[in-house]
């Protein structure tokens, strides 16, 4: 069963174009979160209620039943407890009393234990060597962050043909935002790397790690390949997810990071500008200002500062000169 079988009885042909993120077409609907705040009931309910049933499916459907000791055998992961899943993504975004609403109707269609969708959790995340980071120490991220986007910046003193400055900046735009993403891969992978600490928990509390299924002749093999095959995922993530970003900094590696809402415009312009050449989905042009630019470096900068600050607790494993420098 994959995530859209259902697709024919949902109610998201009722959600406006706006509820739609332009950069998750081929993956399980999942609303955009500026769109949801303002949304009327009706529409975060139905929203709520179909990002649910893209992921999660009734334990009949594709489930073991254990006649003998009289329940599933959710061999895939699970049970998931609808209540669990839907506060953790929509809470802070919608009422708790509307969330309520559909974690009850769910209750009443199949109880509060529900099976994944396997589509949702790949079982093989391929870890390709040629795309390994070799980062020493937890330094590098940022440091790394501050020269791109310096370059960036620089880009913009150049001079010549009015045309080519334009799409220069719209391609400077994109890339401070690329910029972003490889800083979060860098930090996760850094620490995945160097701590067993983070490996261990990414494992057991990433779903789509936790949960992969596994017969008992493979375990040995699996856990001498644990990290690439973390390392695997990470490299197969889309780090402008932030709903699969966020769990990895939050329960991997034990920070709250900054919001991530103050990026959602600056990645559907991004969208804009790299998948439909520089054009709005009506076909209207996209304008992008050096002011602009440089507001959203300052945002990227500040960010990803305060991650890097508030890992610093976590103190650093020794690197290979064993000095411990963080």
């Amino acid at each position: 069963m994959g995530w859209n079988d259902h697709i024919d009885d949902s109610e998201l042909g009722n959600l406006p174009p706006e509820a739609f993120s332009p950069f998750n077409v081929d993956e399980p609907f999942d609303p955009q979160d500026h769109w949801l705040e303002t949304a009327d009931e009706e529409e975060q309910r139905i929203a709520m209620r179909e990002w649910f049933l893209a992921r999660f499916c009734d334990p009949a459907i594709e489930t073991p039943y254990n006649g003998r000791e009289g329940g599933y055998l959710f061999i895939n992961g699970g049970p998931y407890d609808p209540d669990d899943e839907i506060s953790h993504r929509f809470a802070g975004i919608v009422d708790d009393d509307v969330i309520q609403e559909v974690v009850h109707d769910l209750y009443t269609e199949v109880g509060n234990q529900w099976a994944p969708i396997r589509d949702d959790f790949p079982s093989d995340f391929d870890f390709d060597e040629r795309f390994d980071l070799q980062l020493l120490t937890s330094n590098e991220p940022l440091d790394k962050l501050k020269a791109r986007l310096q370059h960036a910046r620089l880009v913009l003193t150049l001079e010549g043909d009015e045309v080519a400055k334009s799409l220069a900046e719209k391609l400077v735009f994109g890339g401070t935002v690329a910029a972003l993403e490889a800083f979060l891969w860098e930090t996760v992978d850094y620490w995945v790397e160097h701590d067993e600490r983070a490996l261990h928990d990414i494992v057991t509390r990433i779903p789509a790690l936790k949960d992969q299924p596994m017969k008992l002749g493979d375990i040995f093999k699996q856990h001498a390949g644990l990290k690439e095959h973390v390392k695997g995922y990470l490299q197969n993530l889309v780090w402008h997810r932030w709903d699969r970003v966020a769990p990895l900094l939050k329960t991997g590696l034990g920070i709250e990071p900054p919001s991530f809402k103050q990026f959602e415009e600056a990645l559907v312009k991004r969208h804009h500008i790299v998948h439909r050449s520089g054009h709005d989905k009506t076909g209207n042009p996209i304008s992008v200002t050096k002011e602009e630019i440089g507001s959203l470096c300052d945002m990227i900068e500040a960010f990803a500062t305060e991650i890097h600050a508030k890992l610093a607790p976590r103190g650093l494993p020794l690197n290979e000169n064993n000095t411990g420098e963080f």
